[in-house]
């Protein structure tokens, strides 16, 4: 922001997302033909909806939470897709398993269209705005109508509410379009291993055509998801790092086990003793 500029050694590792990579990179920059192909696709990567939360603070007293499972699947009609708007959404009652999640007698829950919450029918409104509220109101109606087919009380119960969308998530999480994660479709491609035709991996690695620059998180393999992400940073991590820092690793954990085997020994034969 200050105009500085960081000049790397070795490599640069881009954890943006494919669309923010894409808009950091300048087609007149790229060394080649397929780079400059590539850039162009980055910036077309397909993406998927956003999603739509509900958080709940709830009362506790008066119900029997033990007959609560800690996560269920809503499906609305099953003769839709499930990538349908409106058409699946997921609850979790973290409380449950860890009750340190929420004050003693109160549980919390978190209730979410997965990835299928369309951003058009957001844009454009005013985040303060009378309109966005009442919009708010008629798309997350669905998740109160889910919550309630566990704890039908639950509006009376609630104590705590915190809601998003595809605009929250476009402004606070830097989203483009307050998408999920990239659409990249399994099985679209085939490919032949040992004589097999088998469905090839729909996310790309982190490596790229242009030389010293790798990319992570939800944009490449493992895919979208927490731990999807951070594996790709540590893909990205070993990938930089040379052949004899792996052996080297390797080599510490082996040394490392054979002393703990070592000292169990030790400590038995002084028991035994």
């Amino acid at each position: 922001k200050n105009g500085k500029v960081v000049k790397a050694r070795k490599a640069v590792v881009s954890n943006a997302t494919a669309w923010d990579t894409a808009k950091m990179l300048h087609e007149d920059a790229m060394p080649d033909e397929d780079s400059r192909t590539w850039l162009s696709e980055l910036g077309e990567t397909p993406a998927q909806g956003s999603i739509a939360h509900l958080f709940l603070g709830l009362k506790g007293e008066g119900m029997d939470w033990s007959k609560v499972d800690p996560q269920h699947l809503i499906i609305e009609d099953w003769g839709r897709p499930l990538s349908d708007p409106q058409n699946v959404v997921t609850m979790f009652f973290p409380s449950l398993l860890d009750p340190t999640c929420a004050p003693p007698g109160k549980h919390v829950a978190h209730v979410y269209t997965a990835g299928s919450e369309p951003y058009h029918e957001y844009e454009g409104l005013d985040r303060r705005s009378e309109e966005y509220k009442q919009k708010k109101e008629e798309r997350l109606e669905i998740l109160w109508r889910s919550i309630e087919r566990v704890i039908p009380d639950v509006r009376e119960r609630a104590e705590v509410v915190s809601t998003a969308t595809p605009l929250t998530h476009e402004r606070f999480l830097r989203r483009r379009y307050g998408t999920y994660g990239p659409a990249f479709r399994a099985g679209a491609q085939r490919v032949n291993i040992a004589g097999l035709n088998v469905s090839a991996i729909p996310f790309p690695g982190v490596l790229t055509p242009v030389d010293g620059l790798l990319r992570c998180g939800d944009g490449v393999f493992p895919g979208i998801g927490v731990p999807a992400a951070a594996a790709s940073g540590v893909i990205a991590a070993n990938t930089l790092a040379p052949i004899e820092k792996h052996l080297g690793l390797l080599l510490d954990l082996q040394v490392n086990r054979w002393q703990n085997k070592q000292q169990k020994a030790d400590t038995a034969a002084v028991q035994m003793h």
